[in-house]
């Protein structure tokens, strides 16, 4: 017997079809290693194909099945949201603050839409909350949301130095702006 087969285990094969396989590292020449690289490497070309299906990592196009006629039509329509772009600043209601609330208006550094959410950032110190102030300005945005048909809800925020915290907010047209009266 040879020397390098008795190095090798008496039930040591070469690994079909790779030249100099004998040579390949024991894990990777055992059969179980072999069945295991080959489930990997199916599996990476099933998510491969997968990516590729779905339009470059896009999700796939949501469809509604008609059951009883055991068809796929259309995915049906959803409205778009009533509210401006998410992260987008709202102008109009700048405008509004100007208009209807001179006093304050000074105190508004932005206007932004989260959502349905309206949040008014100002130049406020954090220690503002439930202020005259504040409670001011959120209930201009809420005039500002109801006279559009819009459900009120604001949040009006301390300036950057503070952290942007909360100083008043109105969850709903029965809401007050006060922190506490959360309903």
């Amino acid at each position: 017997m040879s020397q390098a087969r008795r190095r090798r285990g008496r039930h040591a094969r070469a690994v079909a079809g790779v030249p100099g396989g004998a040579g390949l590292l024991p894990v990777v020449a055992s059969h179980r290693a072999q069945v295991a690289l080959g489930c990997a490497t199916g599996l990476g070309l099933v998510l491969v194909a997968a990516f590729v299906a779905t339009g470059s990592g896009r999700p796939p196009r949501a469809s509604a099945v008609n059951l009883s006629a055991r068809r796929q039509g259309p995915a049906p329509a959803t409205a778009a949201p009533s509210w401006p772009a998410q992260g987008g600043g709202d102008p109009a209601a700048l405008a509004y603050y100007q208009e209807k609330d001179r006093a304050d208006a000074p105190h508004v550094s932005e206007i932004v839409w989260t959502g349905p959410m309206l949040r008014v950032y100002t130049d406020l110190p954090g220690s503002e909350a439930d202020s005259k102030t504040a409670i001011a300005l959120c209930e201009t945005a809420a005039a500002y949301l109801e006279g559009r048909g819009r459900i009120p809800i604001v949040f009006v925020h301390a300036g950057k130095n503070a952290g942007y915290p909360v100083l008043a907010n109105k969850m709903d047209a029965g809401d007050t702006c006060r922190l506490k009266s959360v309903p």
